[in-house]
C-alpha cells in the first residue's frame, strides 16, 4: 500500500536494518502525500512498522507508541538470558509461560485513542490519517466488556495461542473458543471504526474519504496452520477493503490488490502522482487486468507467489517448513474459487495457461538483492514482535 510494489524485504529476517535497506529506494505513499502540502499522521502500535524499522519517513506526527511503557532493562539482561533459552529450545515456551502466570493483557486501540482524537482538532487542513490495529493480532483478546462470544479468560489465551501456533493436535474442541476470541477482536474493530467516524462528523470531516482493509487474515486449522504464516491460501491473502466517500458506490467486480490502494488515496488527494506505477480503483484509471499477483520473499531469495483470476488462483509454495505445514517438496496448487472457497482441491492442470504463465513470471521477476542484516533488536520491538506472531 505505501509503495505500490511486492515487498522484497523478507519476513523471515524482521530487523530493522533489512528492512530500511529494502525500502530505501522506494517512495512512500505520505512522502508523496507531504509533497502535495498534506498534514500526515500515522499511529499504531506493531513493531514491526515502527520507526526503526524506516516506516517513520513522511510523517508530520508519527507515534507507533514503542517506548510509552519501556519494558527493556538497560543491562539488556532479559534479552541476554531468553537468547540463552531460544539456543536451549525453550525461549518461546518460557516467555509464553511468563505471560500467562502475569495475565497482561495486549495493548488495544483504546490506549492510542487520545493521540488520535487529538491529531484530528489539531491538524491542519488538509490532512492524511492512517492507523493500524493490532487488535486482530494474536494473542485475540480484547477488553472483556467485548466479549459477545464466549472465549477464554486472558492466560488461557496466551497458553492456546502458544499452543496452536506450534502443537495444532492439541487444540481439538478449543477450536471454537479461539475462533470466538477471534470473531471478538473483529467486533471490538468494528467499534474503533465506529468511533472514528462519530469523530469525523463532529470535527466537520463527515464527507471526507474513509477506507478501511486488512493486511492479511488468520488460518484457524485450515491448511494445518494457526495464524498468518505467509502462506498464499485465501485465508492469509483475501483481505477485506471498503471505502466510503470517494465518489463512486457499489462493488469493484475482478481481481483488486492492496498494490493499487496508494494510488487511488493520491487519486483522491488530487495528486498526479502514482505508485510504482499502479493506477487508482476509482473511475476511467481502473485497470480491466484479468488478474493480479501476491508475493512474499522467504529465506535464501525464495518466494512464495501467487496469480489470482477472476475464477481460478494459481500459487506457489517453495519446499520448507512454513509454520505447521511442511512442504517437502515445492507445490504446485490451482484451486477453483467458485466451487472450493476454502482451497482443499488442488486441480492443477485445469487451470488457465494463462494464469501459470503469471504466476511463473512473478517468481522470475527481478528480486532486489538486501543483506539479512546483523542489527539487533531492541528488547521492547523483541517483544512485540513474539507476541504478534511474527517471530517464534
Amino acid at each position: 500500500m505505501f509503495s505500490g510494489e511486492h515487498a522484497s524485504g523478507s519476513m523471515e529476517y524482521p530487523n530493522p536494518q533489512h528492512w530500511r535497506e529494502a525500502n530505501a529506494d522506494r517512495t512512500f505513499l505520505p512522502e508523496v502525500l507531504q509533497d502535495e502540502g498534506y498534514h500526515t499522521g500515522g499511529f499504531h502500535y506493531n513493531a514491526l512498522v515502527s520507526s526503526s524499522f524506516g516506516w517513520n519517513r513522511g510523517w508530520d506526527v508519527y507515534e507507533d507508541h514503542m517506548w510509552d511503557a519501556d519494558d527493556s532493562t538497560e543491562s539488556g539482561w532479559k534479552k541476554r538470558a531468553h537468547d540463552a533459552l531460544q539456543q536451549a529450545g525453550m525461549g518461546n515456551f518460557v516467555v509464553d509461560l511468563k505471560r500467562t502466570a502475569e495475565g497482561k493483557t495486549p495493548p488495544t486501540w483504546e490506549d492510542m485513542w487520545a493521540d488520535i482524537e487529538s491529531f484530528i482538532e489539531e491538524a491542519p487542513e488538509p490532512f492524511f490519517l492512517w492507523v493500524l490495529l493490532i487488535d486482530t493480532h494474536h494473542p485475540y483478546y480484547v477488553p472483556e466488556e467485548h466479549h459477545k462470544w464466549d472465549q477464554p479468560g486472558i492466560r488461557s489465551t496466551y497458553a492456546w495461542n502458544y499452543a496452536m501456533r506450534r502443537h495444532r493436535n492439541l487444540v481439538g474442541e478449543r477450536r471454537n473458543g479461539i475462533v470466538n476470541a477471534y470473531d471478538n477482536t473483529i467486533r471490538y474493530a468494528d467499534t474503533f471504526v465506529g468511533e472514528l467516524t462519530e469523530r469525523l462528523e463532529e470535527a466537520g470531516h463527515g464527507d471526507a474519504p474513509l477506507i478501511v482493509h486488512s493486511d492479511h487474515g488468520d488460518e484457524f486449522g485450515e491448511h494445518a496452520n494457526y495464524g498468518h504464516r505467509p502462506l498464499m491460501y485465501d485465508t492469509v491473502t483475501r483481505v477485506p477493503l471498503v471505502m466510503d466517500n470517494v465518489g463512486e458506490s457499489g462493488r469493484i467486480e475482478g481481481p483488486t490488490s492492496l498494490l493499487d490502494l496508494g494510488s487511488t488515496i493520491l487519486d483522491l488527494a488530487g495528486s498526479a502522482e502514482r505508485l510504482g506505477d499502479r493506477p487508482s480503483l476509482l473511475g476511467d484509471e481502473r485497470s480491466d487486468r484479468d488478474y493480479v499477483t501476491v508475493q512474499n520473499v522467504m529465506e535464501d531469495g525464495k518466494r512464495m507467489a501467487a496469480a489470482v483470476g477472476a475464477e481460478w488462483k494459481v500459487l506457489y509454495h517453495p519446499e520448507g517448513d512454513w509454520g505447521a505445514k511442511r512442504f517437502d517438496e515445492e507445490s504446485w496448487e490451482a484451486y477453483y474459487r467458485p466451487e472450493d472457497p476454502m482451497e482443499r482441491d488442488n486441480r492443477w492442470g485445469d487451470h488457465p495457461v494463462e494464469l501459470e504463465e503469471a504466476l511463473v513470471e512473478q517468481l522470475n521477476a527481478d528480486l532486489s538483492e538486501v543483506s539479512s542484516g546483523d542489527e539487533d533488536l531492541d528488547e521492547a520491538t523483541e517483544e512485540r514482535l513474539r507476541e504478534l506472531g511474527y517471530i517464534e
